[in-house]
């Protein structure tokens, strides 16, 4: 009622204001009527056709009271409440659009301030929600819609991990030059985030920007996950920088290679190659980069194996098939090959094989459902081949033992099972074992 009252006074007074105007206005114009003459009506008529206009949109002002009802949209940030400790968050909804009603001189008075919108997250779990949005305005208007009307979310444990920071020069170097070291500084960052995401962290890397080296300065580079299987833009690394200092030399490399050597010729018969060991499995070697980059590998002669039908350990001298004058080898002058020999093996399926069972209590019979299964079984080739199609190397049964069920289904086991031969496979793996009252 009292705003009421404010309002009428309000108007009232705007009232007056626009009299007073427009009677100083007609007040002017009759002045130059007395004194001017028509003629200077006439030659002033412009300026009284603008001061009925301003007259006229000032009764317009005063007679617009504020009173109507109108609408009005406003945006505002969502506000996440209650997350327990030990979790974060990921929001996919930030935002909400709000369309508010009321009166037009009450809609003109809400701030962005005054508006809240809320999500509770009490109590909840790990795992993805819509939630309802909770918005509350000032009393003198009314909500009439919302967009979205819930709030899309991921709750997760968070969890942090620390991980060395790599380095990747990206670009040309200097021509001639290549980087001889690179510190990092800090050597170590620490990235938090949902616990999938930071244990699929491999790597996190600095990119350094090869032609703006300069060897022995440091530049500021920012810290990037480099290697995922999650999703990196909901890690968080700390520090997000590093200061990084690189150190150019001549262009003189020295790479880790590996050792390979082959063999020719065949086993004795009955027997295939099992295996190739060398020893230093790789060595270092030095020199110009271009001739350093072509040895993917370092190959030794070729060993002989014909007829061998058990292993071989020899000393070779470490030197390639092939080498260029312009790489040199580092480390031991000779390398050990092991050479491991093993009978062919092969496998041999028996169908039909009888399962029995075992530990039956005096006076108990059982049924077994099926009564017999597959097996496959694996050996030496020539073992193999001496096996008739009945002659089963091994017995298989269930331990129907201490059972008090009509009905159960035990796992088919082996026993007796002779040398030299593996069990590959049983099918199928279970049996279904009833009483017989």
């Amino acid at each position: 009622m009292e705003n009421k009252d404010n309002n009428r006074m309000l108007r009232q007074k705007k009232l007056q204001k626009v009299h007073e105007v427009s009677k100083k206005y007609f007040e002017k114009l009759n002045r130059w009527v007395n004194i001017r003459g028509t003629g200077r009506l006439r030659a002033n008529f412009g300026l009284f056709a603008v001061s009925m206009a301003i007259s006229l949109m000032l009764w317009a002002f005063v007679a617009w009271d504020g009173n109507s009802d109108g609408t009005r949209s406003m945006s505002a940030n969502i506000e996440y409440l209650n997350l327990q400790r030990g979790y974060s968050m990921y929001d996919n909804t930030r935002k909400v659009e709000i369309k508010l009603v009321g009166r037009l001189n009450a809609l003109s008075r809400v701030e962005q301030s005054d508006i809240s919108c809320r999500v509770d997250l009490q109590g909840l779990q790990p795992g993805k929600y819509s939630l309802p949005i909770s918005i509350n305005t000032p009393p003198f208007v009314r909500v009439r819609s919302w967009q979205p009307s819930t709030a899309d979310v991921e709750i997760f444990r968070h969890v942090e991990r620390t991980v060395n920071i790599s380095y990747r020069v990206e670009g040309n170097l200097p021509e001639g030059m290549v980087v001889s070291s690179a510190a990092i500084l800090p050597k170590e960052a620490v990235i938090s985030g949902p616990e999938s995401d930071v244990l699929a962290v491999q790597t996190i890397e600095v990119v350094i920007p090869g032609p703006k080296i300069i060897s022995g300065e440091s530049m500021i580079l920012p810290v990037n996950v480099a290697s995922t299987s999650g999703n990196a833009d909901r890690i968080t690394i700390t520090p997000k920088q590093a200061d990084v200092k690189v150190s150019l030399e001549n262009e003189i490399l020295g790479e880790s290679i590996p050792v390979e050597v082959s063999v020719v010729g065949a086993p004795a018969e009955g027997y295939e190659l099992e295996s190739v060991k060398v020893i230093p499995q790789s060595v270092a070697i030095r020199g110009k980069s271009t001739a350093v980059k072509k040895m993917t590998s370092l190959v030794l002669p070729p060993v002989d194996i014909s007829g061998l039908d058990q292993n071989l350990n020899l000393m070779l001298p470490l030197q390639p098939v092939e080498m260029t004058p312009e790489v040199e080898i580092s480390g031991p002058d000779r390398a050990r090959v092991e050479i491991y020999i093993r009978k062919k093996l092969a496998e041999k399926t028996f169908s039909n094989v009888a399962v029995m069972t075992e530990g039956a209590a005096q006076g108990k019979e059982w049924k077994l459902s099926p009564q017999s299964v597959k097996l496959t079984v694996q050996g030496a080739k020539t073992e193999i081949d001496d096996l008739s199609s009945v002659s089963v190397p091994c017995d298989l049964y269930v331990d129907v033992s201490n059972i008090v069920s009509k009905q159960l289904v035990l796992p088919v086991l082996v026993k007796n099972l002779k040398s030299d031969f593996k069990i590959l496979r049983i099918e199928p793996e279970q049996v279904t074992v009833t009483s017989v009252e």
